[in-house]
């Protein structure tokens, strides 16, 4: 049942987790960024000041939605005012302790959707090539370092 570990699959690994990482960023800073950063820009950081996806002229998806689940991620930054019986009012703010953390997680610079494009096709070029290539630069180099190795042996 147990496999052998191949560089191959070290490397696959390594490729899945490199796209998987530069997805992850691309939806923190467009889908839920967004969010975050106009929470931030209309000075939302006490209930008071919480503001509605209306007012704060962002479009609730099932993306936000999900990110503001109980146990996110998100929810441990945004709060909603909870000013009805099931503490559900749709009025959102970040606590003025938590304000560095959501602006560093989410609301840094500006990703470009064409850009986090690019660098997922130039990574699936790179990773191409180089299982492509893998065999043949490991084959030369053992060759080579078996000869090292043969004419150290020979030499004692």
């Amino acid at each position: 049942m147990g496999g052998i570990i191949t560089i191959e699959s070290v490397l696959q690994g390594l490729f899945l987790g490199v796209i998987i990482a530069v997805l992850v960023v691309g939806y923190n800073k467009l889908v839920v960024g967004k969010f975050v950063k106009a929470l931030i820009k209309s000075k939302a950081v006490h209930p008071a000041f919480a503001k509605s996806f209306d007012e704060l002229n962002v479009k609730k998806n099932i993306f936000i939605s999900f990110a503001l689940r109980n146990k996110g991620v998100l929810r441990k930054m945004v709060s909603e005012r909870d000013d009805r019986p099931d503490g559900r009012s749709g009025y959102y703010y970040i606590p003025e302790s938590k304000l560095y953390r959501a602006g560093r997680m989410y609301a840094g610079k500006d990703v470009d959707p064409l850009m986090l494009a690019a660098v997922v096709i130039v990574c699936f070029i790179f990773f191409g090539i180089v299982l492509l290539y893998l065999p043949v630069l490991l084959n030369y180099s053992y060759n080579i370092f078996e000869g090292v190795i043969e004419n150290i042996r020979n030499s004692k």
